[in-house]
């Protein structure tokens, strides 16, 4: 085997570990930008969370001045504006908890991915 030939084979040994390389980075890019789209996403539940708190103060604090406040919790559940802000509320919780699972998922997805790839380039 003469030089040119192991230069040769040695650039395409080269070669393969850049697009490898490159290939994990590209991964991992796509999975941390989904990850941020997530996190963006749960900010704007979260933001929708805060607004929902804030209408079912204002409705508190509006029956209060009224004096129409009632006596006891179970009354003041069948308010419909509370009403459908708790229902709304709930839903909103829950999205936001299916939001984490999904980020842990890419998580776990990106450690398996890159230890696959490092065990490929050695």
């Amino acid at each position: 085997m003469n030089i040119w030939e192991k230069v040769a084979l040695n650039m395409q040994k080269g070669s393969k570990q850049v697009a490898t390389a490159a290939a994990t980075f590209a991964e991992r890019v796509r999975a941390e930008v989904a990850i941020v789209r997530l996190r963006l996403r749960m900010d704007e539940v979260s933001s929708r969370i805060a607004e929902l708190h804030r209408t079912i103060g204002w409705k508190l604090v509006d029956l209060q001045k009224k004096n129409t406040l009632p006596k006891t919790t179970d009354q003041l559940l069948k308010d419909e504006d509370i009403v459908a802000a708790v229902v709304e509320l709930a839903d909103r919780e829950q999205e936001i908890g299916e939001l984490q699972e999904e980020i842990k998922n890419i998580q776990a997805d990106i450690k398996t991915t890159f230890r696959y790839t490092e065990d490929r380039i050695l």
